[in-house]
């Protein structure tokens, strides 16, 4: 058979000439166009003609010339080195055997590298497979098929992905800063919250149509407010629009996804890992790996110099913009436009830094901590003015108070309004009010409200300052005064047949202890009753008739820095001369307060015996002596430990408070006898710490809190208390049958605050309580709404603000903004400042006005009223007043 020209150069050198990975150094009966049945005579004619081809067209300039000339250069190499035998029909047969050899060996090693490549998707698209199976010449078309079956791979057709979202530029940045507050990835879960993982290619594809996110905006417009709520809604409101305009919401959720996916390619992530990338996205396995394996290899276009510049201005990175317009070609048709946004954008930053410096210098602090965290929104990359907030003082602490203890002074004050995390506190103590925190001696510093001063001198008029500090300066100080008369403490009273002793301990600076007597009842101040004798340390006083009660009232006597004379408050001390005394302690009250989680206070109280000395003692096991029995004081101190604290008398009882280790114990009282070396055992008493309650939630609605915890399985009444952020605390008792029945709601006022609770075991001695667990309570953010109404004719520009206020509301900051394009604003940044208003006094019954000008801005655009103070204010925009068109 002839040799037919036209279809060798078809099917051979065309296939070749497009083949990346060359010549198959086998595959030569497929080159030379070479069938089996040829006989020698054949060969002979045909190789003659073929090479004649090759040599006439290897001199041309097609792409065929190249493989042309390729392959008669191989030639020359063959019939040098085989010469005749290539015309032997034998020759072509072991060539053929050899081919079939190493091409199934190929075709194995392909199967492997597909699969390495591309079995975490489980497909390739004919594209691919069209692109990779050129780089394996020496595989014809059933080899690449088995190879493409045995790597476990589907062949499939591309999936055309969308190389933008479909919406304006500005508008899809802001829904993307509301998915990030969300924290979704995708468009798909603002619609259906709880519907991954989805679909989004073929006719199972997740719902995303007008209709659908319609109903799910009504469904979130009656959702009780919340942070969360209003962001959802504000991005529903985003995705309504975009529809209305004709975006493909299935094309926009592929299209984050596909950034995603980008984003990771860039960054080296292999193929195979961009799959679980885009089901952690929410998309479906077999969707996931279609979409990677349609990926372009080409990343997405950059944008051009000006959209650049206007995604620094949107993210508050006014800086780099202001850098990136400087390299902005002046012919450029934006230039004009963003040099005036940038130019008014840093004006106002200035202008805010400048107000934040004044309002410092007058010491509102708060005020210029608001203006410079304004100024950030616009500049966050202006390293200086994040030092300057940094290093801004906050304002003083509030409600700071001052009491004496013991023989020291106990301060408490509430944080600053402050927006650092931790603030800290130095507490200075000094002869006057100090103006700076190095102005007196410092007591203590620290991250609580709440510090001791355990050594203040007695009789001085003592002023205390407390600052604070988020990193920067420290703050003015909040001031106390007060002066701390320490009266005498462990009062001991023995009474004996004719003689009564009493013992003190008065503080050392005391210049003495004057006392005086009162006979059947307790003095009623300082001078009522007799003087008695006493020294810095007791005294001693007879028994009189015996049967008649006498009552000490003891006063420490001070001198302070003028030299005048200070009296402590009075304390009494009572010496029972009466039969009611019992001999031994028979029975103790008692109760126990969780103070975390591994200590305790204990409280104890019992009639004072008529002799001896009580030891209390803590054990783990009760006594094994009966109540009222005699032991040597060698045994009872063999039994448990003793607690070791001041006591106080107070009237015929002796009170004793005591930190203990958290659990339950015994308490023993033992009245010691020590002439005669033995000591009465008393009743004992067994309490523990209770266990706290679980699982604290506090849900506020309006004006009442209900309270809801799951109670220990032994615990029966609970106690709950709520601190609001001013007076005093409320404090209510209920029973767990009253919290089933009817639960536990509380009455709270708008300004929220603390509640806490703790579980309340009650028992023969008295009772135990847990450790309290504790809630904040929100304050309900006062609510925000104004109108935009036109005042004059249909072409008047003229507009009128109106803004009204759910309750009084003070110090009210707004900015009213005017903002291009079709997506309405959502921070003050994205557009420009038509009126700031700061300092406005609100009420609910007087709504207040702003007259205005429209602006002369290019159609369309948005009017958008923002509240920057109070912060957390509930705003209700006028959708259908705000655009302009």
């Amino acid at each position: 058979m002839a040799f037919d020209q036209r279809a060798y150069l078809r099917d051979v050198i065309m296939p070749l000439r497009d083949q990346p990975g060359g010549l198959s150094p086998t595959d030569l009966a497929r080159h030379y166009a070479v069938t089996p049945d040829m006989s020698q005579d054949q060969l002979r004619k045909h190789l003659t003609a073929i090479r004649r081809l090759w040599n006439q067209r290897s001199d041309g300039v097609d792409a065929g010339a190249r493989v042309c000339a390729q392959l008669f250069s191989r030639d020359e190499q063959l019939r040098a080195e085989h010469g005749a035998d290539m015309f032997e029909p034998r020759w072509w047969r072991e060539r053929a055997e050899e081919h079939d050899r190493g091409s199934r060996a190929e075709s194995e090693r392909f199967a492997r590298d597909l699969a390495r490549a591309y079995g975490a998707l489980g497909r390739i698209t004919r594209g691919q497979l069209k692109e990779i199976a050129g780089h394996w010449p020496g595989l014809d078309t059933g080899q690449i098929d088995e190879a493409v079956r045995r790597a476990g791979l589907a062949v499939v057709d591309p999936v055309e992905l969308p190389t933008s979202s479909g919406m304006d530029r500005t508008a899809y940045r802001a829904l993307v800063r509301l998915q990030d507050l969300l924290g979704v990835p995708t468009v798909v879960q603002v619609v259906h919250p709880d519907g991954a993982p989805f679909r989004l290619l073929g006719p199972e594809a997740v719902a995303l149509d007008a209709a659908t996110v319609r109903a799910r905006a009504q469904e979130a417009n009656r959702l009780a407010d919340a942070t969360a709520v209003r962001t959802r809604k504000e991005a529903l409101g985003l995705l309504e629009r975009a529809v209305s305009n004709g975006v493909d919401l299935r094309a926009l959720a592929v299209f984050q996804v596909v950034e995603r996916l980008r984003a990771g390619r860039a960054r080296g992530i292999a193929d195979g890992m961009l799959v679980p990338i885009a089901t952690d996205a929410g998309l479906a396995q077999g969707d996931a790996q279609s979409v990677v394996a349609s990926l372009p290899i080409d990343a997405d276009p950059e944008a051009g110099p000006a959209d650049r510049i206007r995604d620094l201005v949107a993210d508050g990175q006014l800086l780099a913009a202001r850098q990136a317009l400087a390299v902005l070609p002046a012919d450029d048709p934006r230039h004009d436009e963003l040099r005036s946004q940038v130019d008014a954008l840093l004006g106002e930053v200035e202008s805010l830094r400048r107000a934040a410096d004044e309002a410092a210098r007058t010491e509102r602090e708060e005020e210029a901590a608001r203006l410079l965290r304004s100024a950030l929104r616009i500049a966050g990359d202006d390293d200086g003015l994040a030092d300057r907030l940094g290093a801004l003082a906050p304002p003083p602490p509030r409600d700071l108070s001052a009491r004496a203890v013991d023989t020291g002074v106990r301060l408490t004050w509430t944080a600053p309004p402050a927006p650092a995390a931790e603030v800290r506190y130095r507490v200075v103590r000094a002869d006057r009010p100090p103006r700076s925190s190095t102005d007196g001696e410092t007591v203590v510093e620290g991250s609580l409200t709440e510090a001791t001063d355990g050594a203040p001198p007695p009789a001085r008029t003592l002023h205390y300052g407390v600052f604070a500090s988020v990193g920067g300066d420290w703050s003015r100080p909040a001031t106390v005064r007060i002066m701390v008369v320490p009266p005498v403490a462990a009062v001991r009273v023995w009474v004996r047949p004719d003689e009564v002793s009493c013992a003190w301990r008065a503080h050392p600076a005391a210049e003495g202890v004057r006392v005086r007597r009162t006979l059947g009842r307790p003095p009623t101040y300082p001078q009522d009753g007799e003087p008695v004798t006493a020294g810095h340390t007791g005294l001693s006083d007879d028994t009189g008739d015996g049967r008649t009660d006498r009552y000490y009232g003891i006063v420490t006597v001070y001198r302070d820095e003028h030299g005048e004379e200070v009296a402590s408050p009075l304390v009494v001390a009572h010496a029972a001369l009466r039969d009611t005394a019992p001999p031994h302690v028979e029975r103790v009250r008692a109760h126990v307060t969780a103070v975390d989680a591994q200590t305790a206070t204990a409280h104890l109280a019992w009639l004072t015996p008529t002799g001896g000395t009580v030891s209390v003692r803590r054990s783990e096991v009760a006594p094994p002596w009966a109540a009222g029995a005699r032991i040597r004081r060698d045994e009872m101190e063999e039994y448990g430990e003793a607690l070791v604290s001041d006591r106080l008398e107070q009237g015929a009882e002796t009170l004793l408070e005591v930190t203990v280790p958290s659990g339950r114990f015994v308490y023993v009282p033992f009245t010691v006898d020590a002439a005669t070396g033995t000591a009465v055992v008393g009743e004992p008493v067994l309490l523990g710490v209770t266990e706290p309650v679980g699982q604290l939630v506090a849900r506020r609605t309006g004006d009442e809190v209900t309270v809801a915890w799951v109670w220990p399985p032994s615990v029966h009444l609970a106690e709950v208390t709520f601190t609001p952020p001013h007076g005093p605390p409320v404090v209510r008792r209920l029973t767990r049958g009253q919290f089933t029945d009817s639960g536990c709601r509380i009455p709270v006022s708008s300004g929220g605050g603390r509640v806490s609770v703790r579980a309340v075991e009650r028992g023969p001695a008295g009772e135990t309580f847990s450790v309290p667990e504790s809630v904040p309570v929100d304050r309900v953010p006062v609510a925000v709404g104004y109108h935009l109404q036109r005042v004059g004719g249909p072409f008047s520009r003229k507009r009128l603000l109106s803004v009204d206020v759910d309750r009084p509301c003070e110090g009210v900051e707004l900015l009213l903004v005017a903002a291009p394009g079709l997506a309405m604003p959502v921070r003050p940044e994205q557009g420009t400042v038509l009126a700031r208003v700061t300092g406005l006094s609100l009420r609910p019954d007087a709504p207040w006005q702003l007259p205005f000008t429209m602006p002369g801005l290019a159609r369309p655009y948005w009017l958008r009223c923002f509240v920057i103070q109070p912060t957390g204010a509930r705003v209700t925009d006028p959708i259908h007043e705000m655009k302009v068109s």
